[in-house]
């Protein structure tokens, strides 16, 4: 099980400009960080993506991510099992920079204080259904307002909150809106299911 896990792995990004591709880099000049870009041959993304970029003019990838999905995919292709994958992301739409840094509950530039804020990306979930398919593995996805709500979860705090008070009660349904409403978490944060197409499990996905 893995919950805002891939989300930490180091990213690389490559941006096209006037038919040509560069690599973002994070440069330490006089005494501040800041962001630049250096030319390279397409056959640098080809490495990771194959030659399915000619739409994208944004590529974001984690080459450490895809090696640990690997290792995932062999695992579960040997020996039965999944994986159960929950984090923000996307699943559709081209490529984008979805780099963010959070500090105290706000979104900051990650440059600004590097080493007290939490860097992160945003998954492409279609890109990860895309490697484990790859091994021959299946993929389910949802969001996890759908995922809960199919789980119970309404259910299961209409019982724990039977004899509670109101204000304790109105807490519970509270946080259970900020999970599963789509102004929310219910929307952004999708889930992942992957294991061997043989594999019938669907719970909180049809």
């Amino acid at each position: 099980m893995a919950n805002e896990f891939f989300d930490a792995f180091p990213i690389k990004q490559f941006l096209k400009k006037s038919d040509n591709w560069y690599e973002k880099y994070v440069a330490y000049k006089k005494n501040k960080f800041e962001v630049c870009d250096q030319k390279v041959s397409l056959k640098v993304i080809e490495k990771y993506l194959g030659k399915n970029i000619e739409k994208e003019k944004f590529v974001e990838y984690s080459p450490s991510a895809m090696k640990f999905v690997n290792e995932i995919a062999n695992f579960i292709f040997k020996n039965n099992g999944g994986l159960l994958m929950i984090d923000y992301g996307f699943t559709s739409g081209k490529m984008k920079n979805t780099l963010q840094s959070v500090e105290k509950h706000r979104k900051i530039s990650f440059l600004e204080n590097p080493y007290n804020s939490d860097i992160t990306h945003l998954i492409n979930f279609k890109m990860y259904k895309k490697e484990f398919a790859n091994s021959n593995l299946k993929s389910l996805i949802t969001t996890q307002g759908n995922f809960l709500t199919k789980l119970g979860i309404l259910k299961r705090a209409e019982i724990i909150s039977k004899n509670l008070q109101f204000s304790k009660k109105a807490d519970i349904f509270y946080r259970i809106k900020r999970l599963i409403d789509e102004k929310y978490m219910g929307s952004l944060f999708k889930v992942l299911f992957v294991s061997k197409s043989k594999n019938n499990f669907n719970l909180g996905f049809k």
